[in-house]
């Protein structure tokens, strides 16, 4: 048996995406049952974003020097130290360390599976990124509904889920993913310093590169509020239990879903900069509007629409920066556009 390049990117890309979203579903309604305030949540949140913050750049040159398998091995190996952590703990220091781990799992993984599916594959950049994204949100429909359903009877039981498909994608990656550009990367000698100077000088030169990079600051800021207190609000407004939001989580998916498919679509029609652009306008004015509201159906349904342009915006990026970075310094430069959009997520 045998799995070719992008059919291992769109499995292993599911794997993360379901170990995250089957817990994500109900994560902060399980701090609460943990006993801690709104206010200790956002904490770990923070502490989480500042570890992938600090941690980006330089794992992301490990993937350039060392080899994408072995970073996306390392991120897997610690997402199961953080899961079984968070699952077990209830002090919050131990939560605190989970967090780290956690962080450091994020960065591992983000810029090299990435980079190895663009390195590997002989897909179009295009279909690759738009069929993963698409992947990954219709296992939020399952993650959403199953998410909800587990807590509804412990709020480990999510948990457990998680680290079953985590373990799936460490056995996955073990055997069957190869690198056939290794030789072709010229990291053998360099310093893991000097990649990183590098690669934050190339990203400096290159101006339509640093603007994506801090518009993604900017959503990232703007977005992490409402992202991290929608659950409580949403279950507050509807007056119903936390079964309910197994149903908003799925039909979050479905938008996001949608928003993948429909920048494909829009690629046959428009250049990547025009797929872009309109992919940061459906964020930003759906978001204001959520903010505005206070009744239970006009939030959702704008809620709906802006996920719609959360699907568009991860795949339009994507896109529109590995068309313009090489092969030499790809996980590096994508895990410093990684870390400046944590920053914008670092709120206390």
């Amino acid at each position: 048996m045998s799995l070719k390049p992008h059919q291992l990117f769109y499995s292993v890309s599911f794997l993360q995406f379901f170990m995250s979203e089957i817990t994500g579903t109900t994560l902060i309604l399980f701090l609460l049952s943990k006993g801690l305030s709104l206010e200790n949540a956002n904490y770990l949140l923070a502490i989480f974003f500042l570890s992938v913050f600090l941690s980006e750049v330089p794992t992301g040159a490990i993937a350039d020097k060392y080899g994408r398998k072995a970073s996306v091995l390392l991120g897997l190996i610690c997402y199961l130290i953080y899961s079984v952590i968070f699952m077990q703990a209830n002090e919050l220091w131990l939560l605190m360390l989970a967090q780290i781990f956690g962080g450091l799992a994020t960065c591992l993984q983000s810029g090299a599976l990435e980079s190895w599916g663009v390195e590997n594959s002989d897909c179009p950049i295009e279909k690759l990124f738009t069929t993963a994204n698409s992947m990954q949100y219709i296992s939020g429909i399952f993650c959403g509904v199953l998410g909800a359903f587990l807590a509804a009877y412990n709020y480990s039981f999510p948990w457990i889920a998680s680290i079953i498909s985590n373990i799936a994608a460490i056995l996955l990656c073990t055997r069957f993913m190869t690198e056939n550009n290794t030789g072709d990367h010229p990291h053998t000698v360099n310093s893991l310093s000097a990649i990183i100077r590098e690669s934050v000088r190339i990203g400096l030169n290159h101006k339509v590169i640093w603007i994506v990079f801090i518009v993604g600051l900017f959503i990232s800021f703007s977005n992490s509020a409402g992202n991290t207190f929608q659950q409580p609000r949403l279950v507050a407004l509807s007056e119903q239990g936390v079964w309910v939001m197994g149903i908003i989580k799925a039909a979050y998916s479905l938008c996001m879903t949608f928003g993948s498919y429909l920048v494909r679509k829009l690629y046959n029609k428009y250049n990547d900069m025009v797929v872009l652009m309109l992919s940061c306008s459906m964020i930003g004015i759906w978001l204001v509007l959520a903010g505005a509201l206070n009744s239970f159906y006009p939030v959702l349904v704008t809620f709906l629409v802006y996920e719609i342009g959360r699907g568009m915006y991860p795949t339009a990026k994507q896109i529109f920066l590995n068309k313009r970075i090489s092969n030499e310094y790809r996980a590096t430069l994508l895990s410093l556009d990684s870390a400046i959009s944590q920053l914008g997520m670092w709120q206390v």
